[in-house]
């Protein structure tokens, strides 16, 4: 049909700003696109972050046809990528109902999965946390975000020690927070040259991000930091 919707001129349009026409023609040329053609326009929208108007595109093809197994990951995407946005405004609930949704439809995607784990690392809920990230890690076991999570989650559940080991390999894998959390670890273990060490490689690898971290730890009544406050590589961060 001449007067059907290309993904061309769809991307021009997100590109001028014009983010309605955009829609517009893009619900016209998914109600009967193929395959490739759907993908490609997933793709204009997910590299714009224009994720509200994409999950919606989708649902209104979803509801007219079944997805193709090859549709599953893009979908995916833009549901991660609604949720993310949600998270950003603090919608706990519905960026966890659509990271729910995705990680069903596309179970192989692992920044989905992590991104779960971190929500509920963050709304404190450990069990449910540690229960995905056991699905990531056995999968991908040096997975550096996944095991600062894991890390996080045995420390904020009350085993220090079991999470040493994770956060070790986050930190050796150049995340500075995995290095907070390990001196934390260390401190509330009483072991102090170790927590001499992770100091001194916090303050050598990420000198201004462990001089924050270290500035808010030090600010929090009950820190286990605070058994470290006089070494002189915490003086010299914070001072």
């Amino acid at each position: 049909m001449p007067d059907q919707p290309t993904v061309e001129q769809i991307r021009a349009d997100l590109e001028a700003g014009e983010g309605p026409h955009a829609v517009r023609l893009a619900r016209k040329l998914a109600e009967g696109c193929d395959v490739d053609t759907m993908l490609e326009l997933s793709a204009a929208f997910s590299d714009h972050a224009v994720f509200a108007p994409l999950v919606d595109i989708w649902r209104r093809r979803i509801a007219k046809q079944p997805l193709d197994e090859r549709e599953h990951a893009a979908f995916a995407n833009a549901l991660n990528g609604l949720a993310s946005e949600h998270l950003a405004e603090r919608r706990e609930t519905e960026a966890m109902e659509l990271f729910t949704e995705a990680i069903g439809i596309a179970p192989r995607l692992d920044y989905i999965r992590r991104n779960i784990a971190s929500m509920l690392v963050h709304k404190g809920d450990y069990e449910a946390a540690l229960i995905e990230l056991d699905t990531l890690l056995t999968k991908s076991p040096n997975d550096p975000q996944a095991n600062l999570l894991l890390g996080v989650a045995r420390y904020q559940s009350g085993d220090p020690a079991l999470a040493m080991a994770p956060l070790t390999l986050a930190f050796r894998a150049g995340f500075p927070d995995a290095g907070m959390w390990l001196l934390k670890a260390q401190c509330i273990l009483g072991m102090p040259d170790e927590a001499g060490r992770t100091l001194e490689r916090l303050a050598e690898d990420h000198p201004e991000r462990a001089g924050t971290l270290l500035e808010l730890e030090l600010n929090e009544p009950g820190s286990p930091v605070q058994s470290v406050r006089d070494h002189p590589t915490v003086q010299r961060l914070t001072q």
